[in-house]
């Protein structure tokens, strides 16, 4: 008993020793540019010629900017690391049937790449999702956008913003046009399977609406968090008294990847993103998580987890009931006709005599 609380003892020392030292080296990089990353070394061990020129923000295109948020994260400005928003609407679309969302946001992006690894399920999901919070609030949006362009995988082997550029296009990140922007953006859910040079339909097609969210993203000042005072900013104005509020400029929905041909998932001979699929089934494993919580929860409670079902169809009656309510409310409490029900009291002559 004796040797199993000693080892006890020394696991519980190494883990608080390595949660210390993480979080050590998180305050350290708010100054340091990030050495590497767990994923470099894996492709470097795979064979590949890993290639990364870090830069700084100020040295990357805000085209780029605006992209990765229109692409990964619209409400990069707003959340704190987690956006609950999204995982909302995650669970809600999973319920529906609908497929699996990604909720994860650039922070915890960020958070995963430069402190953890790809697969780990719910285990590295949530330390990501700490490690999010954790990064947005001591490093700050700027940095924390910084350190995902310079860490972001972009396919054979390059990693960050700089070395895809010189790659794909033979210039430096902060010459990058609007269109070659759009077009990183765009494979960035699967760097080693879409390709950029040259951009097969798909790409083509949600490079383009990517274009069209981030004209969106510039006019609503979601990238002012990162972009600063080169950005138009939230407008903040109160709509005046008895006037609607106007709504903000929706942005067009990013087209669905194809299930078949060569930009799909089913063809066996192109090359296989393995890091994109870990990822998608961590995002699969982890809502399937937050759903069996919401259910502990709601058992425990003793209440319900709401959900947004179909009605049951309505018995003719039933039908025939609801419309006669539309039309004028139930017919017990219409207001009816005596006369034509035969029910009129008779008028009294005036000059009659009473009786």
């Amino acid at each position: 008993m004796s040797g199993f609380l000693t080892f006890l003892k020394w696991a519980v020392r190494i883990l608080a020793g390595i949660f210390v030292a993480i979080h050590v080296y998180a305050l350290a990089l708010i100054w340091m540019p990030v050495p590497g990353t767990i994923l470099m070394m894996q492709r470097a061990m795979g064979g590949e010629t890993v290639r990364r020129e870090p830069v700084p923000l100020s040295k990357i295109s805000p085209h780029l900017v605006r992209a990765v948020i229109a692409a990964e994260d619209t409400r990069f400005c707003q959340h704190d690391g987690i956006d609950m928003e999204a995982i909302e609407k995650a669970l809600k679309e999973r319920r529906e049937g609908k497929g699996t969302r990604g909720a994860s946001t650039i922070t915890q992006q960020t958070a995963k790449n430069v402190f953890l690894w790809n697969g780990g399920g719910v285990p590295r999901k949530l330390g990501d999702m700490w490690m999010g919070v954790f990064i947005d609030q001591f490093w700050g949006k700027a940095r924390v956008m910084e350190v995902y362009l310079n860490v972001a995988e972009w396919g054979d082997g390059l990693f960050g913003a700089e070395a895809a550029a010189q790659a794909r296009f033979g210039k430096s990140a902060a010459d990058l046009t609007e269109r070659e922007a759009a077009l990183l953006a765009a494979v960035l859910p699967s760097p080693n399977k879409w390709r950029v040079d040259p951009p097969g339909p798909y790409v083509s097609r949600r490079a383009g609406t990517l274009q069209a969210r981030m004209r969106v993203v510039r006019s609503q000042g979601l990238a002012a968090c990162v972009l600063g005072a080169s950005e138009p900013q939230p407008s903040l104005s109160r709509p005046q008294p008895n006037q609607p509020a106007p709504q903000p400029e929706a942005l067009p929905d990013l087209p669905t990847a194809p299930e078949t041909g060569p930009e799909s998932d089913e063809i066996t001979d192109q090359p296989v993103d393995e890091a994109a699929e870990i990822d998608a089934a961590d995002e699969d494993d982890f809502n399937t998580f937050l759903e069996g919580a919401q259910e502990r929860f709601g058992e425990a409670t003793d209440e319900q987890v709401v959900t947004d079902e179909a009605p049951e169809p309505l018995s003719p009656e039933a039908e025939a009931a609801q419309s006669e309510t539309m039309d004028g409310g139930p017919v017990e409490l219409r207001p009816r006709d005596l006369e034509a029900d035969g029910l009129a009291e008779p008028e009294v002559d005036e000059d009659s005599p009473e009786l």
